[in-house]
């Protein structure tokens, strides 16, 4: 695990991960993504000790805790870091059960928690939000980006190096290929932010998952093969709908014929992201939906008469 610098002042480590820092004159820096918690933290606070490098801000892209994870153990070792996010994601962050109850659609159980339980997130508070725009750390000034979608509280942060960190918005190719079914809260704003950042003047993007950085050439190829991965399960499930069909039976369907390997845990969030492209199919008015013998069966409209 090394520190890798970019361009200027603006390195990454790589991981599951990816974390970024920006180091300061004063060699003090500011974290992009952590990560999760365990042993890469301490490998980090390794790495940043061996540099004379001390740790004053963190700030999280988005509300996911393999991002976010931890910010706690960071903050144990030196209690005057400062924990940001958006005000979206801190709803989140500062209350990590919400994101397991949100994939449910209730209480949870042991078979969900049992990936996901972390008790040190109970103790992680967010310090302060961070808007969309130009902001000041340590007298330096950085731009925050909103790219809601894959969660409503998803931001990118770009140093003045042009190098822009992007959380989850894209993943790397070889990510993409193998899990193409994308787990995205909004499609509408994931389109739409996925249109913003071929307007962003960076250089380079770090992805929070992915072995190499993507240049600013580089990056249009890969924002159109997330674009056209969306666009293939809509598609699907248009084509599906063509009959009236429950939630589960449409989701077998979309994991069987893409062969989607799932657990448990990945089984919600496919189903999360597939509610996601009918909420988008409902708002273009493609859909609607009748209750028949005890099953909500969706359709796509064409077939409203025929239904009837």
């Amino acid at each position: 695990m090394d520190l890798i610098n970019i361009k200027g002042n603006t390195f990454y480590i790589k991981g599951g991960t990816n974390t970024g820092i920006y180091l300061f004159e004063d060699y003090t820096a500011v974290m992009i993504d952590p990560g999760l918690s365990g042993v890469r933290p301490k490998r980090i606070m390794k790495i940043l000790a061996n540099n004379n490098i001390n740790l004053k801000f963190i700030v999280n892209t988005h509300e996911h805790d393999d991002h976010y994870g931890s910010c706690n153990q960071f903050k144990l070792e030196n209690k005057d870091i400062k924990i940001l996010s958006s005000k979206y994601a801190k709803v989140y962050i500062d209350n990590p059960e919400l994101f397991s109850k949100y994939i449910v659609g209730g209480r949870t159980n042991n078979f969900f928690n049992k990936g996901l339980k972390n008790e040190s997130l109970d103790k992680l508070k967010v310090d302060d939000t961070l808007d969309e725009g130009k902001i000041i750390l340590n007298r330096e000034i950085f731009e925050v980006i909103e790219f809601k979608g894959h969660t409503p509280g998803s931001i990118g942060i770009m140093t003045k190096d042009k190098i822009l960190f992007i959380g989850d918005l894209l993943v790397s190719k070889d990510m993409l290929n193998k899990y193409d079914f994308l787990f995205v809260f909004d499609i509408e704003e994931y389109l739409k932010s996925l249109k913003k950042i071929r307007n962003i003047g960076f250089e380079y993007i770090v992805l929070g998952h992915g072995k190499n950085i993507i240049s600013k050439e580089d990056s249009e190829e890969l924002i159109e093969m997330h674009e056209k991965a969306i666009n293939k399960y809509l598609s699907q499930i248009r084509i599906e709908l063509n009959e009236p069909m429950g939630l589960e039976q449409l989701l077998k369907n979309i994991i069987v014929k893409n062969n989607l390997s799932y657990n448990y845990k990945e089984f919600y969030f496919y189903k999360s992201s597939l509610m996601s492209a009918i909420s988008y199919l409902c708002d273009l008015d493609e859909i609607q939906y009748i209750l028949k013998d005890g099953e909500l069966l969706y359709y796509i409209q064409k077939n409203q008469i025929m239904i009837k």
